[in-house]
């Protein structure tokens, strides 16, 4: 154990905390009671720790994981009334599409972050849970967890989420999974690629963030972001990452928005009160 622990919590809306500790710089979503929802105070806490991990002087990996059960359960529809009412600004956007699109932004960053990031998930990741384990670099998991994508079923679409989803397992399991709304089993997901390491219990999956962290410290950090640089240039990706991604995110907002205001209403309902939707 390092000498040196710090531990930073009050600067991130009381939901997110972080650790840096020998060259680890850990992200953790910190609202298990309600299973780590994707609420405004959550993905600011979350940009706001990502920003100190990339600029700390020491650490040299960053890692993204949560407490309770679960690692993230998703999207917060828990105030469904209050977004509905929300008026539009003064550019005359939608305000749910523009809330919708600072996710994609939080993994824009992730995806651009100069440092190897790794997620450690127990428990659910759905939704965009699941999207930002995808948008990580390398993804250790339990047996315990699992993983899907259900806005569909719901009436909305994975807006921020798919270019990330794609990125990682590829359009033939993203389009099946995207489609039909399935739950997946970690064994499953580390098949189709969305987990690298899958680990028994949650002993295992320590020692395997150990392990791993231990071999990207290893590697020289100017080398480690060069060659991310690369992977994102590859076969021109580059152009995408810097101008396609960031309009295709924009466009992916209105549609998000689109859908909340119409189906997703009932698809909603539908969830709360346990019963089919009707469509």
């Amino acid at each position: 154990m390092s000498a040196e622990r710090e531990r930073v919590s009050k600067s991130f809306n009381g939901v997110v905390e972080t650790v840096c500790e020998n060259k680890v710089y850990q992200i953790v979503l910190n609202q298990p009671e309600s299973r780590n929802p994707l609420s405004k105070e959550m993905i600011d806490g979350l940009g706001h720790a990502l920003q100190v991990g990339i600029g700390h002087p020491t650490a040299r990996v960053i890692v993204f994981s949560a407490r309770g059960r679960a690692f993230c359960a998703g999207g917060n529809l828990s105030n469904v009334a209050e977004r509905l009412a929300e008026p539009a600004g003064p550019d005359g956007r939608d305000p749910i599409a523009v809330n919708n699109r600072v996710y994609g932004y939080l993994l824009e960053r992730i995806i651009k972050c100069p440092k190897p990031t790794v997620a450690m998930v127990q428990g659910a990741a759905m939704g965009g849970g699941a999207g930002l384990a995808c948008a990580t670099d390398i993804v250790i998991a339990s047996q315990a967890s699992f993983f899907g994508f259900p806005e569909a079923r719901i009436g909305l679409v994975p807006a921020q989420i798919l270019p990330f989803v794609v990125g990682r397992i590829g359009l033939r399991h993203a389009r099946r999974m995207f489609l039909t709304g399935e739950r997946v089993s970690a064994a499953h997901a580390h098949l189709i690629g969305i987990v690298d390491y899958l680990e028994d219990n949650t002993e295992m999956l320590e020692a395997r963030l150990q392990q791993v962290c231990k071999m990207l410290i290893q590697a020289g950090p100017n080398a480690l972001a060069n060659t991310k640089m690369l992977l994102n240039d590859a076969f021109e990706m580059e152009r995408w990452y810097e101008q396609g991604l960031s309009d295709f995110l924009d466009e992916s907002a209105e549609y998000f928005a689109t859908q909340f205001r119409s189906e997703a209403q009932e698809g909603i309902a539908a969830a709360r009160e346990k019963r089919q939707p009707n469509w």
